[in-house]
């Protein structure tokens, strides 16, 4: 897989959420625990659970959901898909 394509990830498979993040963003910090991944570059933080949880923040405005259902990693987004529509959030 090349670094312009993308692939939905379920929320519930951490370990490729975190492989591709890696792959992707070097200039992003990563911290994981058993039960998520966040990601900080600067002031934007980007959470991400097993159960569906997302929340990201960054200057002016945050995007929060309990309903995710997976994401898709690109070279400076993420996008969210959930169960009410898509958020692309900018990392």
């Amino acid at each position: 897989m090349g670094k312009d394509s993308k692939k939905r990830i379920p929320v519930s498979d951490l370990d490729e959420i975190l492989r591709v993040v890696k792959e992707k963003k070097s200039d992003v910090e990563v911290n994981r625990d058993y039960n998520s991944i966040v990601m900080k570059k600067g002031s934007k933080t980007f959470k991400v659970n097993k159960k569906g949880i997302v929340k990201g923040s960054m200057p002016l405005h945050s995007f929060n959901t309990q309903r995710a259902e997976s994401l898709e990693i690109g070279e400076d987004e993420i996008e969210v898909h959930y169960e009410s529509g898509d958020y692309v959030f900018k990392i």
